[in-house]
């Protein structure tokens, strides 16, 4: 019945000698068990609200008053049986609860389990309340952690069924193993394997350097060389089906013998070389207009290395920043500064709206550098300094046919 307990319990007021409630699974998921045509009866009032309703199949009126005639036989079975004190806690579907040693090792207990309701969803809200996260289905297929998804609260709970009736069972085992290793999960993987591949598999010197491992995404259409000519045409080219061709071209098999593989292996050449092209970035610079009418405002840092304050390039950049209206201010920096005591440095001097370095040197030191930029970035984090960064690099790139080679230290920046 898709209806919750306490909806159930009125509507079987007065007839618990036909009918009782068979199991709780879910908040809005009860099974009622008992006489047929009370079941059927009930089934309708839940129908008339709007509810869905389905008919269980099963053998048995099963945690019904219908059970109760066989309790003394089955009683006598159940204090046949020698019981173990379980070695691991066993949350109980008959009190919802943890279930004590004593408990599981009675009689009564089981006597109690055949006769009263399975509380199912008290069972697994139990174990959310003792912090469990992950949960394992044990079975022959998904239908418990089917119902166990209907009572877990929020996204991050992981149910998974160690079988399912639909798919292959190594696949299935295989699957729920591998879902609870990527959710953190410690895996024997000498046990699961019986020590063939304990070991793990070995990679080749440069990791995947002759197969592609990654999973394909979406269908990628190449663009194809048959475009605009025949596509039948080149169809039988990558197939090599040397008779269709040798009958459109009209000649012989013989003289296709050796193009045809040619133009195969070009043909996939052009094809992995389009996708390649396409998997690429590329990086492109121009001019960017309007600079000369600009203006700015504010205290702007100006980062320099040590000893090149008074350097043509800084002392022209000054003069620009000037010129637009902001207030330069130059710090001296050297290449191997320590990030700490460049923070007490940049947080003296205050608020600024910008920050522009120029690691260039007159002695190019492509590490030093590197590793300046690089500190920079990290003082100004630790000194909470919220200003945008620049960095001006002179020779950096190529952005004309007539620029030299890049500077490679400051290419690195």
């Amino acid at each position: 019945l898709q209806a919750c307990e306490d909806e159930v319990l009125p509507l079987l007021a007065g007839r618990e000698h036909e009918i009782g409630i068979a199991a709780v699974n879910g908040p809005l998921s009860v099974v009622v068990s008992g006489d047929e045509s009370a079941t059927a009866e009930i089934a309708s009032r839940i129908q008339e609200l709007g509810r869905k309703t389905s008919l269980l199949r099963v053998s048995h009126a099963f945690h019904s008053p219908l059970m109760e005639p066989m309790l003394k036989e089955f009683r006598e079975v159940a204090e046949s049986v020698a019981y173990e004190v379980p070695r691991l806690a066993v949350v109980s579907n008959l009190t919802g609860g943890v279930a004590a040693p004593e408990e599981l090792t009675c009689a009564d207990y089981w006597v109690r389990h055949v006769r009263e309701a399975v509380r199912f969803a008290d069972g697994i809200g139990c174990l959310e309340s003792e912090g469990v996260g992950r949960f394992v289905e044990l079975g022959p297929d998904g239908t418990l952690t089917a119902m166990a998804q209907g009572c877990v609260e929020g996204d991050e709970r992981l149910l998974v069924p160690a079988l399912r009736g639909d798919r292959p069972e190594v696949g299935a085992v295989l699957t729920a193993v591998a879902e609870l290793f990527v959710s953190g999960v410690d895996v024997d993987w000498g046990g699961l394997f019986g020590g063939s591949r304990a070991s793990g598999v070995t990679l080749p010197t440069y990791a995947f350097q002759r197969e592609r491992f990654w999973p394909d995404g979406e269908a990628e259409t190449a663009p194809s060389p048959s475009e605009g000519v025949d596509a039948r045409f080149w169809e039988a080219v990558e197939r090599g089906d040397l008779g269709s061709l040798a009958g459109s071209l009209g000649v012989d098999e013989a003289v296709l013998g050796g193009v045809v593989p040619a133009l195969s292996s070009w043909l996939r050449g052009q094809r992995e070389r389009s996708r390649a092209d396409r998997w690429l970035y590329r990086v492109t610079w121009k001019p960017l207009d309007g600079v000369s009418s600009g203006t700015l405002s504010g205290r702007w840092l100006v980062v320099v290395p040590t000893g090149a304050a008074a350097d043509d390039h800084v002392e022209s950049l000054v003069d620009g920043l000037v010129s637009r209206g902001a207030d330069p201010v130059i710090v001296e920096c050297a290449p191997g500064a320590e990030r700490t005591a460049l923070a007490e440095r940049l947080s003296a001097v205050g608020d600024v709206g910008a920050v522009l370095l120029m690691p260039g040197s007159s002695e190019p030191d492509t590490v030093g550098e590197l590793s300046m930029t690089a500190v920079l970035a990290q003082a100004l984090g630790d000194a909470g300094m919220s200003a945008r960064l620049w960095v001006l690099t002179r020779g950096a790139v190529s952005v004309g046919r007539s620029d030299g080679a890049p500077d490679p230290g400051q290419a690195a920046v």
